[in-house]
């Protein structure tokens, strides 16, 4: 399994999402020619969810509110989790790489990430100092539904998802849910987030 011998990443790790283009093997990685999105400044995480640029239409998809389970997993196992580093925001040079859905699904079966309460008065989690806002409809969903992927929250100022919202896939563990995948889009520059932290089933 691709976690017994990874030693390079954990869950809970962050990682943005790069759509690329060409891509030349090197030693222990490769060279992807960045087609988007633009960063103006290099991400503070190290690790990068590679995506080809012919996949793009899945975006315009997710924004819309097209994208389920199956949709995901399909997109997912033509992706590969890396780490490297980005260089005059034209390549990604990485140095260590893994299928991604393999890893988010051998993930599964470790020990949860931490539990965190869901504040309903601000419709949000708060895993670190900012809210990670999902609607009390996305949250009683998840609570409801075995797994899923679904839209979590959309920006009500932005009206609009390509512009900014929130996106998780969930699964019933126990007594729990666990967030497997978390995707936080900023005007086209998604924060993915790899089995980030669990909520309870039930409301106290």
């Amino acid at each position: 399994m691709p976690s017994a011998a990874l030693t390079w990443i954990e869950p809970g790790a962050s990682a943005t999402l790069i759509w690329h283009g060409a891509v030349a093997p090197r030693a222990a990685g490769g060279l992807y020619v960045v087609s988007g999105p633009v960063l103006e400044q290099p991400p503070a995480s190290p690790y990068f969810l590679l995506a080809a640029e012919e996949e793009g239409d899945f975006a315009e998809r997710l924004y819309r509110g097209a994208v389920g389970l199956a949709d995901l997993r399909a997109f997912l196992a033509r992706c590969r989790l890396a780490r490297g580093v980005l260089l005059d925001g034209q390549y990604v040079a990485t140095d260590a790489e893994v299928p991604v859905l393999e890893l988010l699904d051998d993930w599964r079966g470790l020990e949860g990430p931490p539990a965190l309460p869901y504040l309903d008065d601000i419709n949000a989690f708060m895993p670190a100092s900012s809210p990670l806002y999902v609607t009390l409809e996305a949250h009683a969903a998840a609570q409801r539904e075995p797994e899923q992927f679904t839209t979590a929250w959309v920006c009500d100022e932005c009206g609009e998802a390509r512009d900014a919202g929130v996106f998780f896939w969930t699964a019933h563990r126990g007594p729990r849910v666990r967030v497997c995948l978390l995707i936080e889009n900023d005007a086209g520059v998604w924060t993915c987030r790899l089995h980030p932290f669990e909520f309870a089933k039930e409301t106290a």
